[in-house]
């Protein structure tokens, strides 16, 4: 058995309820046969595996295998589970103001927060991304080694290349494959998309998205008109394969505006052409200065006007697409930026306050985490329940935006 080629043989004689974990017990494991069964079809197959299996794993070595079911195109998807984490640290307006000339009363006023969360010490993204993604599959009750995709939403990586791997490593997802997604406060809603397009188009069956960042890392704390925005966490869904059918994601739009740049971005700082090349007889200032990001710089001004004029009109396409008018939303879930965006949305689909999904004053915009964060508070406290129809929508630095109406489980 350790030289034979791998192949898909049909179960005749084992019971179709039979799951890969009952395997070991018939000795198919130490054979050398992988099986795997679908829960949706209920079917059992196996193959065979070249190697010993004696040999120690090394980095990298990961074989590729015949999937554990086969790929069906067009299926549709469903959210069943959520989590959330966020730092220890929480840092009240009060004690900003001994940072800089502002007070709780100033800024709750202007963006309705009142404290935020920071990493500090041994915490990371990828640690609370972690803990997200796995309180996320606990509430499925999705085994990590059932996860095909992790998607991880963030602009703030712990490595320049990207953290995904290392997280769904981490959390155990052995047969999945990982990729960062990097559209700042945009991004959960853009990862939770290319989710359920990889469902439908690709076969997969659960995708667990994750949206993490740590912008106090590139605050500037001594600038009252952006340190007081920003906190840190993370928050997670798994996506899972259901029939055409019953999928959960009936609309969604999203866009992007480069032009907008301008008024939204941490910019690599000052290392450019001009400081590699000198002018200085013609010689090369090489190697260049070691790279870095300049603080978050933001227009504020511009930044509102762009939200409240281009969220509504995405949250309406949606609405057209999935054949509903906002009279039948039961929760309108926005990115948690600033409340008078929030509310201004809101008064333009007319959208009662009682509807909105909110936990701004208690974390701050933490970008890319801030919509499943408030999810996950809402689903968990019991608000939102099975059936609910959610309008979403995400919109930050790029520009990018876009919403999804999806429905809760």
């Amino acid at each position: 058995m350790a030289n034979a080629t791998p192949g898909t043989v049909p179960l005749h004689l084992l019971s179709m309820g039979t799951g890969s974990r009952d395997m070991a017990s018939l000795g198919m494991v130490r054979s050398r046969v992988c099986c795997y069964r679908t829960r949706k079809w209920n079917l059992v197959m196996c193959t065979a595996l070249s190697g010993s299996g004696t040999e120690d794993a090394a980095i990298g070595e990961v074989v590729s295998k015949p999937r554990r079911f086969p790929r069906v195109a067009g299926m549709g998807s469903k959210l069943i589970g959520c989590g959330s984490a966020v730092p220890k640290l929480e840092i009240t307006n009060d004690d900003l103001a001994k940072i800089v000339e502002t007070s709780d009363e100033w800024i709750a006023v202007r963006t309705g927060i009142r404290k935020r969360r920071v990493l500090t010490g041994e915490e990371s993204v990828r640690g609370l991304a972690i803990e997200a993604g796995k309180n996320a599959l606990e509430m499925a009750q999705v085994e990590p080694d059932e996860v095909d995709l992790v998607i991880l939403c963030t602009s703030t990586p712990d490595d320049l290349f990207g953290s995904g791997p290392q997280v769904h490593t981490a959390i155990g997802c052995k047969n999945a494959w990982a990729f960062d997604a990097t559209a700042a406060c945009s991004g959960f809603l853009v990862g939770l998309i290319t989710a359920t397009r990889f469902i439908k188009g690709g076969g997969y069956q659960n995708v667990l998205v994750i949206g993490a960042d740590c912008l106090s890392k590139y605050v500037d704390w001594t600038d009252r008109g952006t340190c007081i925005l920003f906190g840190d966490g993370a928050g997670a869904v798994l996506v899972q394969a259901t029939a055409a059918e019953e999928d959960g994601l009936l609309g969604f739009d999203i866009h992007s505006d480069g032009q907008g740049y301008r008024h939204l971005n941490a910019k690599t700082g000052k290392v450019g052409m001009e400081e590699v090349i000198s002018s200085t007889n013609g010689s090369t200032n090489f190697p260049p200065k070691k790279p870095d990001f300049s603080y978050i710089q933001m227009n504020g001004k511009e930044v509102f006007r762009f939200a409240v004029r281009c969220v509504p009109q995405s949250i309406e396409a949606s609405l057209e697409e999935a054949g509903f008018t906002s009279s039948n939303i039961d929760w309108l879930l926005l990115h948690q930026a600033n409340w008078r965006i929030i509310d201004a949305v809101a008064t333009r689909l007319h959208i009662p306050s009682e509807k909105i999904i909110s936990n701004l004053a208690n974390y701050g915009n933490t970008s890319a985490a801030s919509i499943p964060l408030a999810l996950d508070e809402a689903v968990r406290c019991g608000k939102v329940k099975g059936g609910d129809i959610i309008a979403a929508s995400g919109f930050g630095a790029g520009l990018t935006w876009g919403s999804a109406i999806m429905r809760w489980q």
